[in-house]
């Protein structure tokens, strides 16, 4: 019997990507996985028998010339294992979708221009050992969470507020030893002549 047509949500999926990124690879026509000796490069399937359409389970566009965000045709190749879109020049952030894909054991996205924060469910997969993930060559990528502007912003404004209550009480306090160390003017008192009692003047006598 022949080999039944590459799985049509696979086709479609890969054709949107091919789209998506203008890829002009000349074996990309007709089925990607059939017939087997002529599938499309940079990708693998899987053969099961005749009569179960083949998937693709490998997708290698290392080099590409990729730009723009990470296409979510992506998500849309279900059995895909593998995943390549190293040294291209791909921006904006890590998908989340990427960790829904349950069938990903590996992904490589070293290399390009990509920022933000990395989905935590995609980390998580990571450190469960589901997933072996390629993210350096990104600087503007974080793998944490405290990466986020947002959250950032959320710490800064406690910590400033904090400071500057500090620096309003040690300004106040300063004024006030300053003011405290002013020495007040002595009003000294009126001069107030002293009768000399010891000489005061007799009267003298009379001679009559």
């Amino acid at each position: 019997f022949p080999q039944l047509e590459t799985n049509l949500s696979d086709v479609a999926a890969i054709k949107n990507i091919k789209a998506t990124y203008s890829l002009s690879k000349t074996s990309w026509q007709g089925d990607p996985c059939l017939p087997q000796d002529f599938s499309w490069e940079n990708l693998n399937c899987t053969y099961v028998d005749t009569s179960t359409p083949p998937r693709i389970i490998s997708l290698n566009l290392s080099a590409s010339g990729l730009t723009g965000t990470i296409a979510p045709s992506l998500q849309n190749l279900t059995q895909i294992q593998e995943l390549d879109l190293s040294n291209n020049s791909l921006t904006g952030p890590v998908p989340a979708f990427l960790a829904k894909m349950k069938s990903l054991s590996l992904i490589n996205l070293s290399g390009n221009n990509l920022s933000g924060s990395v989905p935590q469910s995609l980390l998580d997969r990571e450190k469960q050992g589901l997933v072996l993930l390629h993210l350096d060559g990104n600087p503007k990528l974080c793998r944490f969470s405290s990466c986020d502007p947002k959250e950032k912003k959320g710490f800064l404004v406690p910590v400033i507020a904090a400071v500057a209550s500090v620096l309003v009480l040690v300004v106040i306090l300063a004024l006030f030893l300053i003011f405290s160390k002013k020495k007040v003017p002595s009003v000294t008192p009126p001069n107030v002549p002293v009768e000399d009692v010891g000489h005061s003047k007799q009267p003298e006598p009379s001679f009559l």
